[in-house]
């Protein structure tokens, strides 16, 4: 007989795989010596050893450090959810029932969420079984209690930061650029440095300089955005800041009525009881100048003008009204030129016929310069003009300031209106209108800050009209001085000085029964700044830096009207200008000089001139980018460019600075080579060295570039 067999007394129990959970709202609960994560995780654990017979075990530890209960989208979180999917937890171990969540809309559906991967969710303090209704009713009445203390918790901050800002007290966040903090009277104070330059951006905005014109000034002077430290979720200290200067950052500061000495709360601005630093009339005329846009900005195709069109955006089609679009044709001259044409915008997008239709661009652009150079052959025809201009102005002037006190007094109105609206809102009586009273309040401030622009825009147009008149002497030695510079300007020195002389040409068909095969007659009209090209002659600067957004001419457009004959028949094609000048000009532009590259120019890679810039200035303290680039006749942004590439590996240096071949220099370009710069040195060189590859450089790297494969 078989003996029976019996089973042991103490059978091991089975493993229960326990994932412990921690969660705290706010930073300050995080990064102590023994935070509460750290604390809600040491509780868990010591529960666990206390279910070992169980076959407890820990699993894993998630932690969600300041991250609101009010939503599950949680990393630590959705982490576990991950491994509950999977089958690889069989409990949630939590310290309370509210480190969890505290939504009754998420709670439902997480319940159901264990229930259906066999998991369940319990509490080292609380007992969350729901095997029974009154364990489930008790859970439902948990998680409305957690979430009753969440909002009741944020309604109670809100109302406080209200208060704060009705009596005028800064309601915390991030310390404003321009201020710093005084913990001890708890109130905003300036910083000396940063306020300058606040009061400066919010008076160069309010004289309508353009923004991004603010910021490339700003960034080239070394002014940067404060640098601060911030902590991160999982306690880590970071440096966040110090970045160049952008527009939007403009924007953003300039529409804080905290620099006005005024709190913002939800919309809503209170008189503060810091000290302001600029005056309430300034922040109003900034933020209406910044308001809305003041002309479009320049069209960025315009420095895709490969084919350098000079009157490109200055001819307009005058029959159609729209502007004349520059393009070429397929076909070459003998030179290999391509024939290009200026093409009316209505015909070429709309196919809508035009008198004009196109011009030959090589034709029109002999004309203007011609015209512009033949004025010094005939004085008499500036010294009528400027008459005429002159005592025109004087006109203006009296018409302007009459305008400026018109604006004064409808804006003196607009305030009256203003405080009437803020009363009428103000009375207890008032909910019922209130929504239409705001509605009225935007669009009469809406209507102010038009008004604002258009007085600093009169009061700005005064000023250049109340400048002594012009010098015909003057104005005929700056032409002259045209005819003999203006060939001998690049491309684009050519382009910037006719745009920075010529306001508009207004091009008008002129058919004649007479005309001859090949020819068409046009009448033109020439709208000149001569006033400004006497400037930039007196300065031998081709750009016109002072001339900002919303700045007016010095005088209006001198304004002289011409006819012109294009004979393209022929195997030179010529044009005439019949009247003032009768000229007939069959000659082409002077060529003028390509501009070439820093690295072509001598043999040279770029780095070698980054080199001898960044030489100069650590040895000159004083001189910036700026004027370094200003005196070394190039952008900022194409010395910043350079400076760029001595980021690069040592070793990459030495390799460029050994190049001479121009197949090698184009082949490692300034533009390939200081988007190289912005990695760091590792990924330099193995990018380099794939390059190197893929390029089969016949390049050799110098002897001691071993890091390099």
């Amino acid at each position: 007989m078989q003996p029976i067999q019996q089973s042991p007394k103490h059978a091991a129990p089975s493993i229960v795989p326990v994932a412990i959970y921690t969660r705290v709202s706010t930073l300050h609960q995080v990064g102590g010596r023994f935070d509460s994560c750290e604390s809600q995780a040491a509780i868990c654990r010591d529960y666990i050893r206390k279910r070992a017979h169980e076959g407890w075990t820990e699993f894993s530890c998630h932690t969600d450090a300041a991250y609101s209960g009010g939503s599950m989208n949680r990393p630590g979180l959705q982490a576990l959810m991950r491994q509950i999917e999977a089958g690889e937890v069989k409990v949630v171990l939590i310290f309370k029932f509210e480190r969890m969540l505290r939504n009754t809309d998420e709670w439902a559906p997480f319940r159901s969420f264990l229930a259906r991967h066999g998991c369940r969710l319990v509490s080292t303090t609380e007992d969350l079984s729901e095997e029974t209704p009154s364990g489930r009713l008790k859970n439902n009445m948990l998680v409305s209690v957690a979430e009753y203390e969440r909002l009741n918790t944020a309604e109670k901050v809100r109302a406080k930061l209200a208060e704060l800002a009705k009596r005028g007290i800064w309601n915390c966040g991030l310390v404003p650029f321009g201020y710093d903090y005084d913990a001890a009277a708890k109130l905003l104070s300036p910083n000396s440095q940063e306020a300058a330059i606040v009061k400066r951006i919010y008076a160069e905005a309010a004289r309508l300089r353009s923004l991004t014109d603010i910021a490339n000034r700003l960034t080239e002077e070394g002014v940067r955005t404060r640098q601060r430290i911030f902590k991160r979720r999982g306690g880590q200290r970071v440096m966040v800041g110090g970045k160049a200067i952008k527009s939007d950052w403009l924007r953003h500061l300039i529409k804080n009525p905290i620099y006005s000495g005024r709190v913002r709360l939800k919309g809503h601005a209170y008189s503060g009881q810091h000290e302001a630093i600029v005056s309430a009339e300034t922040w109003e005329q900034a933020n209406a100048a910044v308001a809305n846009a003041l002309r479009p900005a320049r069209c960025r195709v315009q420095a895709r003008d490969k084919n350098c069109h000079l009157l490109k955006g200055l001819v307009v089609c005058a029959h159609c009204g729209r502007a004349m679009i520059p393009n070429a044709s397929g076909k070459r001259d003998a030179a290999g030129k391509l024939y290009r044409y200026y093409t009316c915008g209505q015909a070429h997008q709309e196919g809508s016929p035009c008198p004009v239709r196109h011009v030959s661009a090589d034709l029109l652009e002999l004309a203007t310069v011609r015209f512009i150079g033949a004025l010094l052959r005939h004085p008499e025809i500036v010294t009528e003009t400027l008459a005429l201009a002159n005592g025109r102005r004087s006109g203006d002037r009296k018409q302007t300031g009459a305008r400026v006190k018109e604006i004064d007094h409808a804006l003196g109105e607009i305030d009256a209106a203003l405080q009437r609206i803020i009363d009428v809102i103000a009375a207890p009586d008032a909910d019922v209108l209130g929504e239409e009273l705001r509605a009225r309040a935007g669009t009469v401030k809406a209507r102010k800050q038009a008004l604002l622009v258009e007085r600093e825009q009169l009061r700005q147009d005064l000023l250049t009209r109340n400048q002594p008149k012009l010098d015909a002497a003057r104005l005929l030695a700056a032409i002259a001085r045209f005819a003999e510079i203006f060939p001998t300007l690049s491309q684009t020195e050519q382009k910037d000085l006719v745009a920075l002389c010529v306001a508009r040409i207004e091009l008008r068909s002129d058919p004649a029964r007479d005309d001859r095969p090949g020819r068409r007659r046009f009448r033109v009209r020439f709208k000149l700044h001569l006033d400004r090209l006497a400037e930039g002659m007196e300065e031998q600067v081709v750009v016109d830096r002072s001339a900002g957004p919303g700045s007016s001419p010095a005088t209006a457009p001198l304004t002289l009207e011409s006819r012109l004959i294009f004979q393209s028949m022929g195997r030179t094609p010529k044009a005439i200008l019949v009247a003032p000048f009768n000229e007939e000009f069959q000659d082409s532009l002077p060529t003028a000089k390509i501009e070439p590259s820093p690295a072509n120019a001598a043999g040279k890679h770029p780095v070698l001139r980054a080199l001898g810039w960044a030489r100069r200035l650590r040895g000159d303290a004083s001189l910036t980018q700026a004027a370094l680039a200003r005196q070394e006749g190039v952008t900022a942004v194409t010395l910043t460019y350079h400076l760029k590439l001595l980021k690069l590996a040592p070793e990459i240096q030495a390799f460029l600075k050994r190049l001479s071949e121009p197949a090698d220099l184009r082949r490692y370009s300034l533009r390939r080579m200081k988007s190289l710069a912005d990695l760091n040195v590792t990924a330099q060189r193995d990018q380099f060295s794939k390059m190197r590859a893929d390029d089969g450089s016949a390049a050799q790297l110098p002897a001691k570039s071993v890091r390099i494969r």
